[in-house]
Parts: C-alpha cells; sequence; structure tokens
C-alpha cells in the first residue's frame, strides 16, 4: 500500500498518504497491544470458576500507567529489602513485608505492572532473597511449605511477590532466565508458595508438579520433619486449575501412579491432602473438563499406576484406598468408560470376536484394570455404586431386542457382541472383588451381581413385551437364581463342601443354564435344543469361568 500511495504521486486524494497510512497501522497496532492487555488482565482476575456474568474493575486505565506503578511499587520494595539487608532486624524486616502488601494483590495481577515491579527489584536474585527471608521470619525451620495458621499472614504480604511472578509468566512478560531459574534453584517450600498464592499458568505449575510429586521422597518421615504442607499447596493450586492436573496425569504416566503412594496420601501429616486431592482429581476427570484424549490418558495412566501386579500388598498402593475419600471420586468418575473396560476384558478371552478397545484403552492390560477396580471396592459406597453402574451399563446394551438364535445372522451376532460385552464387565468385577477387603456378606453379593450380569440379562429376549429393567425384576425373585448362587458360594466358604473352586464355578455356570431355560419356559417359549443349550453353555463358561474359580480361590484361601 505504502508503494501504491508514492507511485500514485499527485492523482492522491489527499497530502500526506504515507503518513496517515502509518498513522492509521499504528491506531491498529497501539489498540491490539491494549486489548491483549486487557485480556491478559482479565485471565489473572476473573474467578476461577465463574458462574454467570462477571464483572471487573481494572486497577489501572492503560498499561502505560501499569507499568509505572509497578516500577515505583518495585524500587521500594528494592529499597526496604536493601536496608534489612543492612540493618537485619525484626523492625526493618516489618519494612519489607509493609512494602510487599503495598503492591498490592489487584495491581500485582496486571501484567503489566508486575513485570516492571519485578524488573524494578534488580534482578531474579532479589525475588530468591525475598522469599527466603520470608519463610525465614515467618515459617522458621524445615522448609515444608506454608502452614494453615500463616496462610492469610503469606496472602496479604508475599502473595503480591507470588501473583507479580506468576502473572508476568503466563503472560510472557517475565524476564529472560527468570522462569527456568526459578524452577531450577527455588526450593519447594518457594515452589509451592508461588503455585498456591497465585494463578500459575499451566505449564508452570505442572512444571512445580513434576518437581514436587516425582521423587519418591516426596511426603515421607512427616514425623521427623513435620507435616507435609509444600504437597498441600500444590494439591490447592490443582484444585483451581483442573485441566492442568488432567494434563500433568495424562503427561507424567510414572507421576501418575506417584501421586496415589500411600507415603504420599497416607504420609503427608495432615488432613488436608487427601482431601485437596480427591477435589483435584474430581474436577481434572470431569467430562466437561478439558479434552477428551487428554482425559483418556491421564485415566489410563492412573490405572496402570495403581492396578500393577503387587498393588495390594501391604506397602502397595492398596493402602491408599482404605478409608479414603479417592474411592467414591474415582467410581463416579469412571463410569464413561465402563465399554473400554468390558472390551478390554473381551479381548483377553475371546480375542478372535474382534472386540476391542479404542485409543489409549487397548494397551491396558485386563488384570491391571480388575486391580484398580478392587482398589475401589475397597469401600463399600463405591463398590456399590460400581456394581449399579456396571449394571445400568449391560442395560443400554439391549440384549433383550437380540434373540442368540436369530435366523438373521446379523441379529446373531449382536447378541454375542453385546452379551461378551456383558461377560467383560462380569469378569472385571469378579476380578475386583477377588482384591476388595469385603465381609462374607458383601462378597456373597458383589460376587453374585457380577456372576449373573450376562444370564440376568441375557434372558430379556424371552420376555415378550419386557423392558431390560422389568424382566430383570421378573427373573430376580427374592429367592430366584442370586439366593441360588449365593447358597453354593456360601456352601464353598464355610468348607461345607468338599469341592473345589472349579467344580463350584461348574456349577454356577450350570445354575445359570437352568435360570435361562426356566425363563424360557416362564414366558412360554420352545424350549433350548440340545445344541442350542450346549452352545450357549460353552459361551457362559468361556466368557466366565477364569474369573469365577479365580475369585472363589482367593476368597476361599
Amino acid at each position: 500500500m505504502e508503494a501504491a500511495i508514492a507511485e500514485a504521486g499527485a492523482d492522491w486524494a489527499g497530502a500526506g498518504g504515507v503518513t496517515a497510512m502509518h498513522r492509521a497501522w499504528a491506531f491498529f497496532h497501539e489498540s491490539q497491544a491494549d486489548l491483549r492487555w486487557r485480556l491478559e488482565v482479565l485471565q489473572q482476575v476473573l474467578p476461577d470458576r465463574p458462574l454467570g456474568l462477571a464483572t471487573v474493575s481494572l486497577p489501572f486505565a492503560g498499561q502505560e500507567q501499569a507499568a509505572a506503578a509497578g516500577k515505583r511499587a518495585g524500587m521500594a520494595l528494592a529499597g526496604a529489602l536493601a536496608a534489612h539487608l543492612t540493618e537485619d532486624t525484626p523492625l526493618s524486616w516489618a519494612k519489607v513485608d509493609a512494602e510487599l502488601a503495598a503492591a498490592g494483590l489487584d495491581q500485582t495481577r496486571d501484567p503489566a505492572y508486575a513485570a516492571a515491579f519485578l524488573r524494578a527489584l534488580g534482578g531474579i536474585e532479589t525475588v530468591h532473597t525475598i522469599f527466603g527471608k520470608w519463610m525465614d521470619f515467618h515459617a522458621a525451620g524445615p522448609r515444608r511449605g506454608l502452614r494453615a495458621e500463616i496462610w492469610d499472614t503469606a496472602q496479604e504480604s508475599l502473595g503480591a511477590l507470588a501473583i507479580a511472578f506468576t502473572a508476568a509468566e503466563a503472560s510472557g512478560r517475565l524476564p529472560a532466565g527468570w522462569r527456568e531459574n526459578v524452577l531450577s534453584r527455588a526450593d519447594p517450600a518457594t515452589l509451592s508458595a508461588m503455585v498456591a498464592l497465585a494463578r500459575p499458568s499451566e505449564e508452570f505449575l505442572n512444571e512445580v508438579g513434576v518437581r514436587q510429586f516425582g521423587s519418591r521422597a516426596t511426603g515421607s518421615a512427616p514425623l521427623m520433619m513435620g507435616p507435609d504442607w509444600n504437597s498441600v499447596l500444590v494439591a490447592r493450586a490443582y484444585t483451581a486449575n483442573p485441566v492442568a492436573l488432567q494434563k500433568f496425569l495424562a503427561e507424567h504416566k510414572e507421576i501418575a501412579g506417584q501421586l496415589l503412594r500411600p507415603e504420599l496420601v497416607r504420609g503427608s501429616g495432615t488432613s488436608e491432602f487427601p482431601a485437596l486431592l480427591a477435589t483435584a482429581l474430581d474436577r481434572a476427570l470431569d467430562p466437561g473438563i478439558g479434552s477428551a484424549a487428554t482425559r483418556e490418558r491421564a485415566w489410563v495412566n492412573l490405572i496402570n499406576g495403581v492396578g500393577y501386579d503387587g498393588a495390594e500388598d501391604p506397602a502397595g498402593h492398596f493402602a491408599s484406598f482404605r478409608d479414603s475419600s479417592l474411592n467414591k471420586v474415582l467410581a463416579e468418575r469412571l463410569a464413561p468408560y465402563l465399554g473400554e473396560l468390558a472390551r478390554g476384558q473381551v479381548q483377553a478371552t475371546s480375542p478372535e470376536l474382534g472386540i476391542v478397545p479404542h485409543g489409549v484403552w487397548k494397551g491396558l492390560h485386563e488384570d491391571v484394570a480388575a486391580r484398580f477396580v478392587g482398589a475401589l471396592m475397597l469401600d463399600p459406597a463405591a463398590a456399590k455404586r460400581l456394581q449399579a453402574d456396571f449394571q445400568a451399563y449391560v442395560q443400554r446394551l439391549e440384549i433383550g431386542k437380540v434373540h442368540p438364535f436369530n435366523p438373521d445372522p446379523e441379529k446373531r451376532a449382536r447378541y454375542t457382541r453385546v452379551s461378551a460385552e456383558a461377560g467383560g464387565l462380569s469378569n472385571l468385577l469378579l476380578g475386583g472383588s477377588t482384591y476388595a477387603e469385603f465381609s462374607d456378606d458383601e462378597f456373597l453379593d458383589a460376587f453374585s451381581d457380577a456372576a449373573l450380569l450376562p444370564v440376568t440379562f441375557g434372558v430379556n429376549w424371552a420376555a415378550k413385551k419386557a423392558t431390560p429393567l422389568d424382566s430383570t425384576a421378573i427373573d430376580h425373585a427374592t429367592n430366584g437364581p442370586k439366593g441360588a448362587l449365593a447358597d453354593l458360594v456360601q456352601d464353598y466358604l464355610g468348607s461345607r463342601t468338599s469341592d473345589t473352586a472349579d467344580v463350584v464355578a461348574g456349577r454356577i455356570i450350570d445354575l445359570e443354564m437352568q435360570e435361562l431355560q426356566d425363563s424360557l419356559a416362564r414366558h412360554v417359549h420352545d424350549p433350548l435344543t440340545i445344541e442350542d443349550w450346549e452352545l450357549l453353555r460353552q459361551a457362559f463358561q468361556g466368557r466366565l469361568y477364569p474369573a469365577l474359580v479365580k475369585a472363589l480361590q482367593a476368597r476361599g484361601g
């Protein structure tokens, strides 16, 4: 455009064409910069979880005004610190505290103010010094983080410096090299205070998360060193930034398991950490948070981190799930992925069907999934929730709409595939009951429900007009097959029979087949032929027998 105006010369409609163009260009440039600054401020001051409309007052009219105010505040703080380093008295430190408070929590959320404020301090070493001296005065002793009783004090003074640092970092205004310097040199107490007192970017928070939770030593020896408030503060930061935690779990598969290890969940020395961790996981695994792909990677990493072989040992991850708030949260959030878990079990028992999980779920081992479910089932309420969700999922498969011996090959295939998924979930529950610490009555209830999942919904096609839920009510009378199955298992557990686990499992399969035949008779259908009977019996046995035997052996032992 500039060249075209020059070429037009006298034919240009007005004088000073190039100057006018540059003025217009500068207007758009300045407007864009102003808008970007306003958006950066909004990102720092809007509520973490806004509900409806929000009204925000910007502290400054423009970023030039904000930068000038930030420079003055930074110079005042630097002067107070220099005086304290010379005098080294409580009074001189009180002046540093006063200048920190004067910097203002609202003002330091402005990235332009924050960047000028930090530059005026004279260098990154000043930031390290202020955090270190503040901890010496207000949190003397081992650097285990800000204790609950000094939290308000920290927000009023140290909070301004933490907010300034994270606001400048999130907007890309931090002086060169400061970010890397802090992440590599700052102690855990400084990092945990920074992310808890302020609103860090997802990337910065996750870098701090790696340093806090990436070492197996974190959270150990609370009796010798005091409660681990550093872990509490980082967990608190994640409750306000669930997308960051979701990415953290998805991108760091080793740390996903370490975050749930007993030394941390049980050994932080605080009651706050387990509750905050449960809240953070609940928000991060919410189906409405983040991306579906990232959330699924996070789930698989969590399941692998908890369901490994040996997790049930005294020193294993199962210890994190006894009397824990984690069980309920994870059980509730697991429901959308039951299909993937069911297909994983089918892939293991009937690979020829070609029923496989999708995406990252393909690599999840069926035994790992069962142990993870077992960990959740350590809590009776979570176990009930899982049983209900499993049954609801099988109902949605609508097995009752398809006859196993329909003359249409596609419909027969549909029955086989959905009944295989029902069997997969049954195996998963049976596997979980192997590890869960149930009483005898709880085990009988869970085991009976799990063992009958395929047959319960498999007989739905026998009821002429019944929905799957109606058929369940018809076919599961109080003293029906569930009671008979429970009697079989109770005799085995009480050593009232010499039958081995494999014999009892075979009898359970026979009982299920008899229930199928009885259901046909009740609904006035033709009985199964010998060949049909054998075909279905083999299907039930193939789906359930190994899991039945394993669960019975584990419980009987």
